[in-house]
């Protein structure tokens, strides 16, 4: 039988290893997520056989998550069981009818789990089964007796002196493995109950302690006597002050609070730096990555002719921000290695489907509204503006400083293409949406550096 997959939705890591350590012993493969969002994420690529969701989480709540499931066609029909302290038909009516299969509580026992397993089909019924089968061991011979021998009252003796009874190596090399699986899983289960048993602590240890302080506090000053007029001229002796009960108790609760405080401390340090030292890796492989792609592109620099097209965004000037900003990486590669030659700045403007007025503006139309409904289609930024007033200042500074140092021998050219003459087929508007109609105008909305290199004079 193909084994059962489990997902376990829970922000408390404790509450998940112990859940999932119930589960694992029905031989189901178990998931876990810490948060509804990320549970979802998870069912866009898997489908588990059975989902525990907690009801408090940070974030989205767990009735929200099953109704999210439950609207998905693809999730819907995934069983839900909802594990909470919450009690009370009421609650549970409510998340039946978010679509949850059943509620269980939150400290749940091993007979819930696999009554609720038994309840879903996810294990077969055990009274099918005819009863508890045990597996037959066949002994060893022993002193020369057959293995189907019956062994009599007061053979012990006679057995243990034998010649071929085991020896204490044997036993040891047959015990140990089982020994230490059994040490293994025991030890795993008291790393669980530990974590659980802190947070315990903070959530429930800490408000009963508090009442108690606070009536011990005021039993005390109840059973304190009145103040009494002393008539006698002589002072009675003061006796030593005695510690109040309620400072013992405070100072407890204190301690425990911060034992609690200072091992979630210690954990969050723990992950804290390992998240350190994966981000500095990735920052080293990105630096690296980045080195090869410029060593790359220095060793593919044009000697004879290449062409580079960037995007222009909509709304922004084509020759600014980082189309400016390569322009001039190129020209300084170019500086560097002598080159000799001209350079082509070609800009090229795409006619959007856009929605809005003159006085308030246009912006892109949404997506889904057909091609033919637009208010404008065209490009208000290249409109707006004379092919002398497009380049910028910078442009101008960069390009003459350019010119003086390489002395002329690296020329630049600047050209503005009219509309339509950087081609482009525009989907048919009846049929087409806006959001197809300015992806092709996306395309077109571009600039083009192109570098010739001079042919060496003979």
């Amino acid at each position: 039988m193909t084994a059962k997959r489990a997902l376990i939705v829970d922000d408390s890591k404790s509450a998940r290893v112990v859940l999932s350590r119930l589960l694992e012993k029905h031989e189901l493969t178990v998931d876990t997520t810490d948060s509804a969002e990320s549970a979802l994420a998870y069912l866009r690529d898997h489908r588990p056989d059975v989902i525990f969701m907690d009801h408090v989480m940070s974030g989205m709540d767990g009735l929200t998550a099953v109704q999210a499931i439950k609207r998905d066609p693809a999730t819907a029909s995934i069983p839900i069981m909802m594990y909470t302290s919450q009690d009370g038909e009421l609650y549970a009516t409510e998340a039946r009818a978010s679509g949850a299969a059943g509620v269980l509580p939150k400290r749940m026992s091993p007979a819930d789990i696999a009554s609720a397993l038994y309840e879903l089909k996810l294990l077969p019924e055990q009274r099918a089964a005819g009863g508890v089968a045990f597996d037959c061991v066949q002994l060893p011979a022993v002193g020369g007796a057959s293995p189907d021998a019956v062994i009599l009252p007061g053979a012990g003796e006679a057995l243990l002196a034998a010649p071929d009874a085991p020896t204490a190596a044997a036993l040891r090399s047959t015990l140990e493995p089982i020994l230490q699986e059994q040490n293994a899983e025991l030890r795993r289960f008291v790393v669980a109950s530990l974590e659980s048993l802190n947070a315990r602590l903070l959530t429930e240890v800490a408000a009963p302690v508090g009442a108690a302080v606070q009536a011990a506090l005021a039993a005390e000053r109840a059973a304190q006597p009145p103040p009494v007029v002393v008539a006698a001229p002589e002072p009675e002796p003061v006796p030593p002050p005695r510690r109040p009960l309620g400072w013992i108790v405070g100072t407890a609760l204190g301690l425990l609070l911060a034992i609690a405080a200072g091992a979630v401390a210690y954990q969050q340090h723990r992950e804290l730096g390992a998240a350190t030292r994966e981000l500095a890796s990735a920052r080293q492989q990105a630096a690296a990555a980045e080195a090869a792609a410029a060593a790359a592109r220095r060793a593919a620099a044009p000697e004879a002719q290449s062409a580079q097209q960037l995007a222009v965004p909509y709304g922004e000037a084509p020759l600014a921000g980082t189309r400016l900003t390569a322009l001039a990486v190129l020209l300084a590669e170019l500086e560097g290695r002598g080159f000799a030659g001209s350079v082509s700045i070609t800009t090229s403007a795409g006619d959007f489907c856009l929605t809005g007025n003159p006085s308030e503006g246009f912006a892109p139309a949404p997506g889904e509204m057909p091609a033919n409904r637009c208010d404008v289609v065209g490009n208000p930024y290249d409109d707006a503006l004379r092919p002398e007033e497009r380049d910028p200042p910078a442009l101008a500074a960069l390009l003459g400083g350019v010119r003086d140092r390489s002395h002329g021998a690296i020329e630049v050219r600047v050209e503005h293409l009219p509309r339509g003459a950087a081609g482009g087929t525009y989907p048919a508007a009846p049929e087409a949406s806006a959001a197809q109609w300015n992806a092709v105008a996306a395309l077109l909305n571009h600039v083009e550096f192109s570098v010739a290199q001079r042919p060496a004079t003979p």
